[in-house]
């Protein structure tokens, strides 16, 4: 099956996107009986398919459900979304390693919740497009981390050089549902929809304890929280994060601390022009006031010293969005040599890049204050 998108579906997201942008306040009440269009779950199951995930808690695999009959298959969730009878199923969560060390958790949903969660996206997707903000980067359609790499040089170029470098603490886990489900209803009032949204926010999750032994926790229960893994997530965490972002931008925050934001998913760096810390301070009491809560061990304020010169396949010892495996700006050892005056060390920070897959390290050299100076990684 082509993953290209068939042309009616792409007409429909095209007109949903263009009501919603064109008319900010209005809110879309027939969206659940398209969810179960032929068409729509079928590109929704070959979305899936192309991602090859693994099983999620009942073993099912793509395999198995073409050898037993695709046809047959979406057939039974089609009717069961049509019955309102759909029910999703747990999401099995793994952990997996993360880059810095440490372990991250992953929740694993069923193929068939997959399918449904694409079929969903598929719908709410361009709706909330034409809502979030124009610097933010992640999990969004035609945007991608090297755009966010651009856009924070830009800014640097353009002289905002005290920057926020920002963490959330447990982003995805944090997540309250209950001012989540309002964002949603500020453009959603079709309530089986918003039904759906929720059924997959209050999924229980199963999981092995450090014995080895099952354990099944969240559920109707819970009230915070989206997996990551799930098809659906990183569209709800943008939206939640758009919240903050919104904020910022209605109070003008902007203009008060002369600093722009970037974001690329749960990550986020504030660039000002001398007003790093008034900023860090009000963005603080603003994610406290929304349920979240900054990672302070990870949340820090750098300075930026723009030499003038442009370094690639250089990898920096502090990267922005470092979880992204790339960066733009980072603390170096910049060595000053001048004629006759012996050799002098000093760390700093300079614009720089890197590119996935090449030299950790490569020197660099130009004319500054009438010395040479050679740039040299450290990695912290």
């Amino acid at each position: 099956m082509s993953l290209e998108t068939p042309i009616k579906i792409r007409m429909l997201q095209r007109k949903l996107y263009q009501k919603a942008k064109g008319e900010p306040s209005y809110r879309f009440y027939l969206l659940y009986d398209k969810i179960y269009r032929e068409d729509i779950l079928a590109h929704a199951y070959a979305l899936a398919k192309s991602n090859q995930g693994a099983p999620g808690v009942d073993g099912q695999s793509f395999w198995g459900i073409e050898t037993l009959g695709l046809e047959e298959w979406l057939s039974g969730i089609r009717n069961d979304l049509r019955a309102k009878t759909y029910q999703p199923q747990a999401v099995r969560r793994v952990m997996i390693p993360k880059p810095g060390g440490g372990q991250r958790p992953l929740g694993i949903p069923t193929i068939r919740d997959r399918v449904v969660q694409t079929a969903a996206k598929l719908l709410l997707e361009p709706i909330f497009e034409a809502d979030f903000d124009p610097n933010a980067y992640g999990y969004r359609p035609k945007r991608s981390a090297q755009d966010a790499i651009q856009k924070v040089h830009k800014l640097l170029c353009d002289g905002y050089a005290d920057v926020v470098d920002a963490d959330l603490s447990k982003y995805f886990d944090t997540i309250p549902h209950s001012e989540l489900l309002k964002c949603a209803a500020r453009r959603i009032v079709d309530r089986d929809m918003l039904r759906l949204i929720k059924m997959w926010l209050k999924v229980p999750v199963a999981e092995r304890d450090e014995d080895g032994k099952p354990r099944v926790s969240g559920g109707k229960g819970s009230s915070c929280g989206t997996p990551q893994g799930g098809v659906i997530s990183p569209l709800l965490a943008n939206l939640y994060m758009n919240r903050f972002l919104k904020y910022w931008r209605i109070t003008g925050r902007g203009e008060v601390f002369h600093a722009q934001v970037v974001n690329y998913a749960e990550d986020f760096v504030i660039l000002s022009r001398g007003c790093a810390a008034e900023a860090l301070n009000w963005t603080r009491s603003g994610m406290t006031r929304i349920g979240l809560t900054l990672n302070e061990a990870k949340t820090s304020i750098n300075g930026v010293v723009q030499s003038g010169l442009t370094f690639s396949d250089t990898r920096s010892g502090r990267i922005v969005f470092g979880r992204m495996a790339m960066g733009i700006w980072g603390r170096v050892r910049r060595r000053r040599v001048f004629p006759g005056c012996g050799r002098k060390w000093e760390t700093c920070w300079c614009v720089l890049t890197w590119r996935r897959g090449q030299k950790c390290a490569l020197t660099s050299t130009a004319c500054c204050g009438g010395g040479r100076t050679t740039l040299v990684t450290e990695r912290d």
